[in-house]
């Protein structure tokens, strides 16, 4: 039987779905497909190699945003980063496995990048802004994906007494509301975003 890239690439973002990455194996990958074990290393060098493949093709289209203001732009890119590692099992960990200058990365790069330079920022600035607001994003995914936690650990570990601020936000800290938590953070990173446009000292 003859696989093509595209087939392996499909089969191993289903194999996330149905096993999660800690069980990804490239053996496993083999088995789903009904190949021989390493007729995906054709397409493949390694597993790494695969990891950002899968990577890159979860976030096609993600750098498709209209021609908004650098601020609303910026929300909608990294709202769509956000559901794009959402989509998929295990996502965010596949995303942050490793750096992967492909297509759609650099896509994406490209127009965040692009929208805070529009917003007047330094391009040193404007790098390093669209670094916090992708550290936002896969964080917190990260958390989401990870929500079937026992919040009980927790709540049970928290001692009113040796830990009296803690308790007092309690209910919030496993956050039961995904997207209302994603985006207060959003918002955050976007208003210190924009300081720093404000700032005369911002260099240039």
């Amino acid at each position: 039987m003859r696989i093509n890239r595209s087939q392996v690439l499909a089969a191993a973002l289903d194999l996330l779905d149905e096993a999660g990455l800690d069980q990804l194996s490239m053996r496993r990958l083999a088995v789903a497909l009904g190949v021989q074990n390493g007729a995906t290393y054709w397409h493949f060098r390694s597993k790494q190699a695969l990891l950002e493949a899968m990577a890159d093709e979860l976030i096609a289209g993600v750098a498709e945003v209209e021609d908004l203001p650098w601020d609303e732009r910026v929300t909608a890119l990294a709202s769509r980063l956000r559901l794009a590692l959402l989509s998929r099992r295990d996502g965010a960990r596949v995303f942050s496995s490793a750096f992967f200058p492909l297509p759609n990365a650099l896509a994406y790069g490209d127009a965040l990048i692009g929208a805070l330079l529009a917003a007047g920022l330094s391009p040193r600035a404007a790098a390093w802004s669209a670094d916090t607001v992708t550290y936002h994003v896969v964080a917190h995914t990260l958390e989401e994906q990870l929500a079937g936690e026992d919040p009980s650990r927790l709540q049970s570990a928290v001692d009113p007494v040796r830990h009296p601020h803690l308790h007092t936000a309690l209910a919030h800290v496993p956050a039961p509301h995904p997207e209302e938590h994603f985006r207060h953070g959003l918002r955050l990173v976007v208003a210190g975003i924009r300081a720093e446009v404000g700032d005369p000292a911002q260099e240039h």
